[in-house]
This record gives C-alpha cells, sequence and structure tokens, in this order.
C-alpha cells in the first residue's frame, strides 16, 4: 500500500506544472504557402513584444530573454523565424523571392494570422529593416521600438560607409565572387565540437548548430545571397526610416553590444538624433547581446516596458 501511494506521489510530482518549466511554447503558421515557425509565451491580452531576429540566427537568439519577460513582465512575447531561418521552410530563390521587403510582407502576413494588430518591436542586425518596413506599412500598429546592434544610420556601418568600397559597389553592381566567397565561408562551417571553439560572438553551441545547418541546407547560401544583395536598398532608406522614427515619437530603446565589431557603437547613439527620448544602454557584450548577456537585456527591456506601460496599451 505505501509503495503504491509512494509511486502515485511521484506520478503527480512528474506531471504538476514546474515552476521552472519554459513559458514559451512552439509551432507553424502558415503564411502565403510557407510554413513559419515562431515562439510564443505570455497571455496575448497583455501588450506585445514582436521580437525580430538577425542573421544568421533565428529564433533562437531570444528564447532567454522572451522566457523571463514571459515569466516576470506581464507582456506577450512572440518570435518568428524568416523563410530559409532556423525552422521555418526554405523555399528556393527561384521560387521565394529573398529581398527584404518580401521578408517583411511574410512577417506581415504571419502578424495578421496571428491577430497582432499592436505591438512593440524588438529588433536585432536583419531584424531592424524588417520592422523599419512594418513600422512604414503600419505606423499606427507600433508602441514602442527596440533596437539592438542594428543600423539605420551609416555612423554604426563602417565597412558601408565608403561609396567606392567593395560592399556598396556590390550592392550597386552585383559581384559574382563576393557571393562565391559567401558561399564557400558557408561550406566551410564545422558543426560546434571541442576542437572547433570558435565562438567570438558568444553565441553558444546550440545556437552554432542551428545556424550552420539551416545556412548549408541545399540552395540556401543562393537564397542568402540574394538577400544580401539586397541589404543595399535598406541603405537606400535610411534617410525615410530615420524621419518616419521622428514622426512616430514612441519610447525608443537601443541595447548595444561594444564588442560588435561589424555594428559599431556609433550606431547607437546616432538613434538620438531622430528620437532624443531614445534610452541608450552600451553593453559590455557581442553582437548576439540576447544570447551573451540574456539576464541583462531582459532586465532593461523588462524596466523600460514597465516604464512605458501606458503607451503600450
Amino acid at each position: 500500500m505505501r509503495l503504491a501511494v509512494l509511486l502515485s506521489f511521484l506520478l503527480l510530482c512528474a506531471l504538476a506544472p514546474s515552476s521552472q518549466a519554459t513559458p514559451l511554447h512552439e509551432g507553424w503558421q502558415p503564411v502565403d504557402g510557407l510554413q513559419i515557425f515562431y515562439r510564443e509565451g505570455g497571455n496575448p491580452d497583455d501588450p506585445t513584444v514582436v521580437f525580430l531576429h538577425g542573421n544568421p540566427l533565428s529564433s533562437l537568439m531570444y528564447v532567454d530573454v522572451m522566457e523571463t519577460l514571459a515569466r516576470t513582465g506581464h507582456v506577450h512575447v512572440i518570435a518568428m523565424d524568416y523563410p530559409s531561418f532556423g525552422y521555418s521552410d526554405a523555399p528556393d530563390h527561384q521560387r521565394y523571392a529573398y529581398t527584404f521587403d518580401h521578408l517583411a510582407q511574410t512577417v506581415d502576413g504571419f502578424l495578421k494570422a496571428r491577430h497582432i494588430t499592436r505591438y512593440s518591436l524588438y529588433m536585432q542586425d536583419y531584424g531592424v529593416p524588417v520592422g523599419f518596413r512594418l513600422m512604414t506599412m503600419h505606423p499606427d500598429s507600433i508602441a514602442a521600438v527596440m533596437v539592438q546592434n542594428g543600423v539605420i544610420h551609416l555612423d554604426g556601418f563602417p565597412s558601408a560607409q565608403d561609396p567606392q568600397g567593395e560592399l556598396r559597389q556590390h550592392w550597386e553592381h552585383r559581384n559574382a565572387a563576393v557571393d562565391s566567397r559567401r558561399a564557400a565561408y558557408v561550406r566551410s562551417l564545422p558543426y560546434p565540437s571541442a576542437a572547433d571553439r570558435d565562438d567570438e560572438d558568444h553565441a553558444g553551441p546550440d545556437a552554432l548548430m542551428q545556424m550552420t545547418a539551416a545556412a548549408q541546407r541545399p540552395g540556401i547560401i543562393d537564397a542568402r545571397n540574394d538577400l544580401w544583395f539586397d541589404y543595399g536598398n535598406n541603405v537606400k532608406r535610411y534617410p525615410a526610416w530615420q524621419s518616419l522614427l521622428k514622426r512616430l515619437n514612441v519610447p525608443v530603446l537601443v541595447l548595444w553590444g561594444n564588442k560588435d565589431q561589424f555594428f559599431t557603437t556609433p550606431g547607437a547613439f546616432a538613434y538620438k538624433r531622430d528620437a532624443p527620448q531614445a534610452e541608450i544602454h552600451i553593453l559590455d557584450s557581442t553582437h548576439f547581446a540576447t544570447l551573451d548577456a540574456p539576464d541583462t537585456v531582459a532586465g532593461l527591456v523588462n524596466e523600460f516596458l514597465a516604464a512605458h506601460r501606458d503607451a503600450l496599451k
């Protein structure tokens, strides 16, 4: 009898919700014939924060921060993987045009399918040009803007500052040698192992594994090269996005890992020109601060959202 009671007690403990259980759930949302993977948590009746990931990662980069916010921030959080990134479908570039306009259309379709019409944006890297397109399409939907290591000013983009440099010239006249070099780099990426622990951005082995596996799928480097070539159209829109941010006049938070050699800290302070109300924090972290310092990021986001609770409704 005692054994039966003990077994029943252990079974109930195993089935009972753990206070440490993840508050996120995952799924796939059909959007225009594609299955878009997403992570979501919190109460949908609370203010929503949409997380837009950077290159070459996915919504995985936000898991720790989203979990903390869902537990403690009284917010609804959601992040999706763009086509060919993470766990979302990866259509061939002949079937799906890999441009930032198209990515933004897909993300917009995803948000409509999830019935999300009012939200704050947290954007990093590629997420910034995707997010500013959403802001352009639906300015009245935006409650607040949060940026982490992503630019709308050349101040923080040293490799793109010279109009005659290789990068800007590639965006004007596509250079096959640049495409080939990028493809060779992706093919050379090893899976994380004890013998190969190069992780200067402190992304961690799980993120590196997913990044590598996703990028090395057949044909995906062609898609990524198309998207990188299209990045030049983002630079052309910087002045318009700067004006948009000024007109919106919403709460703005800028977080920046100071060890990022690609998007540098002057890009953080440049947001003050368009949003004098912006709160700026330079972190002792990397390009992927949400992976390297998730507790710091979550704490700052929580404080920011709490301070602007009325504006988020």
